[in-house]
């Protein structure tokens, strides 16, 4: 029997491969491109000025408490926000080089890929794209594919333009594998790009070149599909065709200014190693050849012989240096075309390893004892190169020149303590002991960033930073910079949490207060029953050595609770007392007052309305205005937070924040339903499906009404509106886009003349990296303003009338800064009362805003972003109106003329466009009439039972604020779009996979807005999907269809209008009546899930309430995170709330009507992830961890590295005094006895310990450490036979160890037994309340390489033999079973008395242990041979199947089946099922599925009798695999075919061939069986639109609902445990 399981990854891929810097998105905008393993992720760089008030409070966070209702200190937020921010906020030093401006990074857009990137490259073509001054991204992928992606501004997304397949059978040397990852080098004049694979194969890839184009006369069919491609037919080289003796290819590289492409490659003709220097010394060699592209003959320029035969890597060295640099283990060497070459030894080996003639030994530099394995080198400036090492060190290596020859190379080391990581972000904070070391060791990749001001430097094992660096020059020598003359500041980090080599649940430390609250009454939410456990893993490496805490649910920590009844709904107000309008102006206090407490909290019931004063406790406000005698439907503030606006059903109040009444308006058409309020707008939704719109007159300080076009709300078919206050410029017609675009080109022209004169005038050295600073931004705006005017009126003098340009340039000579025109903005906004005068005004806006951004522009920011986006833009006010047939559409206010239009919303597909031309008013059928008519039989079709129940456009987001919109569907699905710019051309608006109106012509949209909406797709899926409300009103409809027909019969139709409020007879009365009373017991209040906050934590975004509440938030390094909250019964309201007793909090409403005061979890805790994650970094390398689930700690075995020494045999090789560790002190001795050189350093061999942790604090509180040179290889945490407790079983810690002093003395090993006991903890601690106490060790001969527990024995591994131990009266281990085993055991797993092997070699054997008389039996082994990772079990009922992880990256499924005649009678283990996941899977968790039981309605959990495995793995990925039922496996694999075929993948990868079994071992492994789901490629069904999913269903005969039930299923049971 198959075993039927399904793969889902749930955490991505952290360690990052490869990076690059491109101009991607946008011309003129940074990106920097970063290859996770199979994901890709875009980052725009952002250059932004630090705020200076910071550097008060970069260590006391107790700062604030005390002056917490004025906190000015801070201009973020009070330092509980501080703490969660994502990205370090600079503290500037004296003198210091980020303080001027820093940099971050943004998320722009992420992919999941169906292939490992193995390789990357960034090239310029002369498509479209690249004549736009974008550049196209190749990527490689094993063993020889590549693809070509540009970014389609249309979609927001990346496209494939061509993909490149190497991989031919005549190509291959072996038969079965290649072991070789291919390795992509773009020419650096873009002139073509190489894929080197299968060692020594090129397949050149030419690209058209712009220039030749041009010069020759447009002479070919424009038509011809193969002209218009941006690249020629690539070919391939057999480099041992130039020349035989090229084979073993290390590296190649491509060399600057040569006229032709110029490629130096480095090889071995003849391989060694250490061992055979005697024979073979210097085997390396350089061969530099020219590619003729168009000839295709490849002369060979020069080659060059005798390289030392460990030689790595080599970097082309730009102008004035030329050449390359050519990096080996032990040295560097410089080689150049007519120069022997010169090379620097940079440790004592060098002399032994090479006889390079031209080596220089500088006592001062071999001295340095450098290791230059897997260093990585970047080029910075004027001569000069940074190596990063392996351990985390930096090396500056100067080319020192005689004219244009290079002569010597000085290297320098730089010790990681003068690079300063000085960030105020609590959440990366190092604790002292962690300050001054290196933070990036393992690089795996470095990148120059925006013209060299900044660099990336990647790491496998810890966080990759953003470093800006500058050449101090002559500027000034900082204490810590004198020797080499260089700054550097890390600016922004991204979060590493991989790779994981172990991981482990534990329970979680619970905050005791909402515990005791929630016992009260039965738990209604599935979450609440659930058993609250952690995902701990164990990643990094060395001093990047950490724990990572993951979390999938939000556990909110409750400050203050009480019961109320039958509430609704809540709304907290913060407010001004004086009516001062000059304080708009005041930035300073517009920030005091955005932190000042919220003082009034309204609960609004379904008779009344509560209204309490918030304090430091909540009081009803007894005697006041405010409306109470019914629901209230919104609570707002107007006029600068001055007024308080309260809407109930029959109209609004206007009140003074204490209570006083200044304005009632009824409202006697309808009841309203909804409302949306943002100062100085009001937007009111009625019953009677129309809106009412109304404004604040500044003036008057009334609210008066804006009348509303007929066509708005003639349909009477509108759902839900809302007022949008637009902050970030998208929201701005294409027409006033394209003005401000060419103002900034021309702009940029200018700044670049300017800079080019500067840089002439000043032609000092060093000086043109001169930051400018705030002052310069002045004198620039002032020297370029008559230019610029100038200029201008050239250029739109003729185009646009000359009252826009005279208008422009008075703006621009009044206008001096931001802060007093934000005053007239404002003034503009507010006082504009008539309608007539709005769309001028906000042109006049867009013109004073261009005209302002001419000021602040200079050299220092004209960059950023290219200068658009950073500026500060005004507000601009919009109302979003969505109707019944599913049409969204923006209005500007307050003239409501319609500015952007989509017919199809509640469609849910992936791009929402605009609309321009539908015809309402006068019916001619044109093709968009009847495209809607075919598009609503469509949505007929399609749609069914999905409706969109609530939408919200909205700020989300933390640094910066992007609009989102988001909706809630009928199946309590959440669907998130994020706005982006778009300007159409002619060229983009037609792109193939975009829906938009056929019959729109280009001049259509001038007047439109300049944005689309693209949708974010994330993981989450309602499960509460049965739509109560639906399932009532078809009742109802059907009830009142019934009436309708029976009142038919009676009544005449009198044709009295509906909206009409008087009833003209007595029939026409009682017919209103009875409808009003009929709707009134229908229609209940509208329910509000979706709930924006605007700070909580720092964050803004929004809460959807229900029984699983959402937060929707993001930071800039994420999209908008859905992070599902655990609470114990389902959430019915939400507001923030921000007071003293909770600080930047909320509070929430729970069905029972109990309010709660709550605050996010923030110390640690990053939500940019797809899951929570919280960081503890150790400093050493973690290799296990364990969970005591008895004592609720956990062990941990670490290790760091010491240098070592081992005596020779002379001595004795096995004795303990041969043993010495140069440590500290005694170094200095030690090289007097020791007979090295200088410069020769010592191996280093990792010191072990054990650590004990409390998870409460995740502080060490006991810690054991193990002798010289004994490794930890194996923990465990064992139920062992004890008589101390009433079960018979106890836990103890045992810890293996093997003895390694090298190869010529044998291993020796032992077995610790530890028992963790309580103690009385330290005064001020009590988490130190747990010790370790020494049980045994027993020594034995051989590592104990892993152990497991069985039947309450300990097994464990000793070298070649496997030994079960029993326990004997807590103090001593005996043997009672042996068995032989394989090579070397790397991992073992036990379920009841099976045990499971893993081999280094021999794949799996599968054991059982007999108690009575106690044996061990070889049940069945895996007669393939391959290296096993880790071991585990999965279990669907009663079947039992041993799940296999190798180093393919493959995991593979065996089942021990003794009644199948393949399986010779038990001895193979049947193999069932295999998947390749693309990285190692080191560790493996079993977990039993969860399983809701509703017994006489008492909800209660039980563990189900099927198990799945939690893998992680060397990227940092965190996936599971679960067993699913056959039907259900059978169901899904059909769909699964079908969105192979129908999904578009990034980069052309077929989901397919990515998951079948790689390896040259397991290419021969029998009976390959497709027994493996890909579940992420089926979850993305659930992000498809409407009709496609209809469409998928359709095709395999099953509906949309099943499917989704399906998927919630599997992927429910599986993570609702975090």
């Amino acid at each position: 029997m198959s075993a039927y399981t399904i793969y889902k990854e749930l955490f991505p891929p952290q360690t990052i491969e490869h990076v690059e810097q491109a101009q991607f998105t946008a011309p003129g905008i940074t990106n920097i491109i970063v290859a996770k393993a199979s994901l890709l992720q875009i980052y725009n760089l952002i250059e932004y000025i630090p705020e200076k008030q910071q550097d008060q409070n970069t260590n006391n966070e107790e700062d604030n408490d005390d002056a917490l209702n004025t906190e000015t200190s801070n201009p973020i937020g009070d330092k509980d926000d501080d703490s969660t921010l994502p990205y370090p906020n600079l503290t500037p030093l004296d003198n210091d080089i980020a303080s001027t401006n820093s940099a971050r990074l943004e998320l722009v857009a992420q992919y999941n890929l169906n292939g490992t990137i193995t390789t990357m490259g960034v090239i310029r073509t002369c498509s479209p794209r690249g004549k736009e001054g974008c550049d196209s991204l190749l990527l490689g992928f094993e063993d020889a594919k590549m693809s070509l992606l540009e970014w389609s501004p249309a979609t927001n997304s990346i496209t494939t333009v061509s993909i490149h397949y190497y991989e031919r059978e005549e190509l291959k040397k072996e038969h079965l594998s290649n072991t070789f990852t291919p390795s992509l080098h773009v020419d650096p004049q873009q002139r073509c790009a190489i894929l080197n694979f299968y060692n020594d194969k090129v397949a050149v890839l030419p690209f058209r070149q712009a220039d030749q184009l041009d010069t020759g006369g447009q002479d070919y069919d424009e038509d011809d599909p193969l002209q218009k491609r941006p690249y020629l037919p690539s070919f391939i080289i057999d480099l041992p065709s130039i020349d035989k003796n090229v084979k073993n290819v290390v590296d190649m590289v491509f060399l600057s200014d040569y006229y032709e492409p110029t490629l130096a490659i480095l090889y071995q003709a003849k391989q060694t190693w250490t061992g055979r220097l005697d024979e073979d010394k210097d085997t390396a060699s350089i061969m530099v050849i020219s590619l003729d592209l168009t000839e295709k003959v490849y002369p060979v320029i020069y080659s060059l012989h005798h390289l030392p035969y460990d030689s790595l890597q080599l970097v082309a060295m730009p102008k004035p240096i030329h050449g390359m640099m050519v990096i080996s283990a032990n040295a560097l060497l410089y080689v150049s075309q007519g120069s022997p070459g010169v090379g620097v030894g940079v440790n004592a080996y060098a002399k032994s390893t090479t006889a390079f003639p031209s080596m220089k030994y500088d006592p001062a530099t071999v001295n340095l004892g450098l290791i230059l394995d897997g260093a990585r080198a970047l080029y910075l400036s004027e001569g000069v190169c940074l190596l990063f090492l392996q351990n985390g060190d930096w090396a500056i290596v100067q080319f020192v020149r005689d004219g244009n020859k290079v002569v010597g190379l000085q290297v320098t080391r730089l010790p990681f303590g003068q690079i300063d990581v000085i960030t105020s972000d609590n959440k990366n904070t190092r604790k002292l002991e962690h300050q001054y070391t290196p933070v990036a060791l393992v690089p795996t990749c470095v990148c120059n960033v925006k013209d060299g001001d900044y660099f990336f430097l990647a790491s496998r094992v810890g966080n990759s930073l953003l470093i800006k660096w500058r050449d101090n020059g002559q500027y000034f020598n900082t204490k810590n910079s004198t020797d080499h003359g260089y700054t550097f500041r890390v600016v922004d980090e991204l979060l590493n949490t991989g790779p994981i080599t172990d991981m482990v649940v534990g329970d979680i430390d619970l905050d005791t207060t909402s515990s005791e609250e929630s016992n009260t009454t039965a738990p209604e939410t599935t979450a609440a029953l659930l058993p609250d456990v952690e995902l701990v893993t164990a990643s990094g490496y060395g001093k990047n050595g950490a724990l990572c805490i993951l979390r999938r649910h939000i556990r909110s920590k409750s400050s203050f609770s009480f019961d109320q009844t039958d509430c609704q709904a809540l709304w907290t107000i913060k407010h001004r007392t004086n009516d001062d309008d000059e304080l708009e102006a005041d930035i300073a206090k517009n920030m005091a007052f955005n932190r000042s407490f919220d003082k009034l909290l309204f609960i609004s019931k379904s008779s009344s309305t509560l209204v309490l004063a918030a304090g430091d406790e909540l009081q009803e406000l007894e005697k006041s205005g405010f409306y109470t005698k019914g629901p209230t439907v919104l609570v707002s503030t107007l006029f600068n937070h001055t007024r308080i606006v309260q809407i109930h059903e029959k109209g609004l109040y206007l009140l003074t924040p204490g209570g006083k009444r200044l304005q009632s308006i009824p409202v006697r058409e309808s009841r309203i339903v909804e409302a949306s309020v943002h100062d100085p707008y009001i937007v009111l939704v009625l019953e009677n499906q129309t809106i009412m719109t109304l404004q604040c007159d500044a003036t008057t300080k009334d609210i008066i009404y804006v009348p509303v076009p007929s066509s708005l709300n003639k349909p009477k078919n509108i759902y839900s509106a809302s007022v949008f206050a637009d902050t970030s410029g998208l929201f701005t017609s294409i027409k006033n886009k394209k003005e401000i675009i060419a103002t900034m080109k021309l702009q940029q022209a200018i700044t670049h003349k300017d800079k080019k004169r500067k840089a002439e005038e000043d032609m000092a050295p060093n000086k043109s990296k001169k930051l400018h600073g705030a002052s310069s931004a002045i004198v620039t705006s002032i020297t370029n303003k008559d230019e610029f005017d100038e200029i201008d009126m050239d250029l739109y003098g003729d185009s646009s009338d000359e009252k826009d340009t005279s208008m422009t340039i008075e703006s621009s000579t009044d206008a001096t800064t931001l802060n007093m025109n934000m005053t007239d903005d404002d003034e503009s906004l507010y006082g504009s009362s008539t309608t007539g005068k709005s769309q001028e005004s906000q042109h006049k806006l867009q013109q004073n805003q261009i005209s302002r951004n001419r000021n602040i522009i200079d050299e220092a920011n004209v960059s950023m972003m290219g200068g658009i986006q950073e500026t500060t833009w005004p507000m601009t006010f919009w109302c979003v109106v969505y109707t019944k047939t599913g049409e969204l559409t923006l209005y500007s206010l307050p003239d409501l003329q319609e500015c952007y239009h989509f017919p199809k919303l509640n469609l849910l597909l992936n791009l929402v466009t605009d609309y321009p031309v539908h015809d309402n008013s006068n019916n001619k059928p044109t093709e968009s009439v009847f495209l809607s008519q075919q598009t609503s039989t469509r949505l007929g079709d399609a749609i069914g039972t999905i409706k969109i129940k609530e939408f919200l456009l909205t700020n989300i987001g933390k640094e910066r604020k992007d609009p989102h919109l988001v909706l809630r569907t009928s199946t309590g699905d959440i669907i998130i779009y994020k706005a982006f710019e778009f300007i159409p051309t002619a060229d983009n608006l037609l792109v193939n996979d975009v829906e938009v109106c056929t019959d729109a012509q280009l001049e259509d949209y001038e007047g439109r807005l300049a944005l689309r909406f693209s949708r974010v797709h994330h993981d989450y899926i309602s499960r509460y999907r049965i739509d109560y409300e639906l399932l009532k009103e078809q009742e109802l409809e059907a009830q009142a269809q019934k009436e309708k027909e029976e009142q038919a019969k009676l009544v005449v139709d009198l044709g009295i209008d509906d909206n009409d409020m008087l009833g003209i007879d007595g029939e026409g009365k009682k017919r209103k009546k009875k409808k009003k009373n009929s709707s009134n017991s229908t229609s209940k209040r509208r329910e509000r899930m979706l709930s924006l906050f605007m700070d909580v934590s720092g964050y803004s975004g929004v809460f959807v309430a229900g029984p699983e509440p959402l937060w929707l938030m993001s930071s800039s390094k994420s999209f908008v995170r859905v992070h599902p909250m655990k609470t114990d019964r389902p959430i019915r309201a939400f507001s923030q709330f921000h007071n003293v007793n909770c600080l930047h909090g909320f509070i929430t409403i729970d069905i029972d009507s109990r309010i709660r005061l709550c605050t996010l979890p923030n110390e640690n805790t990053t939500y940019d992830m797809d899951w929570l994650v919280e960081k503890i970094p150790l400093g050493q390398t973690v290799h296990k961890i364990k969970y005591h689930p008895t004592m609720r700690v956990y062990g941990v075995l670490v290790s760091t590295a010491k240098e070592a020494k081992v005596g020779g045999l002379g001595h004795g090789g096995d004795e303990e005094d041969t043993v010495s560790t140069t440590d500290g002190a005694t170094t200095a001795t030690e090289h007097k006895m020791d007979d090295r050189e200088p410069g020769a350093f010592l191996p280093k061999v990792d010191r072990f310990s054990l650590l004990l942790i409390s998870p409460v604090t995740w502080e060490t509180v006991d810690q054991v450490t193990f002798d010289e040179f004994e490794q930890g290889l194996s923990l465990e945490c064992v139920p062992l036979e004890s008589k101390q407790t009433s079960s018979g079983r106890k836990h103890f810690l045992t810890v293996g160890t093997g003895v390694l002093r090298g190869e010529d003395s044998p291993m020796k090993g032992a077995i610790y037994v530890y028992e963790v006991i309580e103690v009385v903890p330290e005064p001020d601690n009590p988490q130190t309340n747990h010790k370790f106490k020494f049980l045994h060790k027993e020594d034995v001969k051989g590592a104990v390489t892993a152990m497991c527990d069985v039947s309450g024995h300990l097994a464990a591994c000793i070298g070649s033999k496997m030994i079960v131990w029993s326990f004997e009266d807590n103090e001593s281990l005996v043997g009672v079973a042996f068995i032989d085993v394989q090579i070397y055991v790397t991992c073992m797993c036990s379920i009841k008395n099976f045990i499971l092997l893993g081999d280094v070699q021999k794949s799996i054997w599968f054991l059982g242990f007999q108690l009575e008389p106690a044996k061990l039996v070889l049940l069945g082994k895996d007669y393939q041979s391959f290296e096993v990772g880790s071991v585990n079990y999965i279990i669907d009922d009663k079947s039992l199947y041993l799940m296999v992880g190798d180093t393919d990256d493959n995991l593979d499924i065996y089942q021990y089946a003794p009644y199948n005649l393949q399986s010779i009678a038990g001895q193979k283990l049947m193999r069932r099922g295999d998947f390749h996941v693309g990285s190692q899977v080191r560790t493996m968790i079993r977990l039993p599925q969860i399983t809701i039981n509703n017994i006489n309605d008492n909800k209660t959990f039980q563990y189900s009798r099927r198990h799945f495995c939690l893998c992680g793995s060397f990227s940092g990925s965190i996936s599971v695999v679960s067993p699913i039922p056959e039907k259900t496996f059978k169901r899904l694999n059909t769909l699964y075919g079908q969105l192979v075929n129908s999904i578009q993948h990034v980069a052309g990868l077929n989901p397919r061939a990515y998951r079948l079994i790689k390896g040259s071992k397991q290419r021969m492994a029998s009976n390959r069986t497709k027994a493996v789901l890909d579940g992420d490629l089926i979850h993305a069904f659930a992000g498809l639109a409407v009709d496609r999913q209809k469409d998928l269903t359709k095709q395999i005969g099953t509906t949309v609902p099943r499917i989704m039930e399906d998927i919630v299923e599997i992927m429910g049971i599986n993570i609702d445990y975090f």
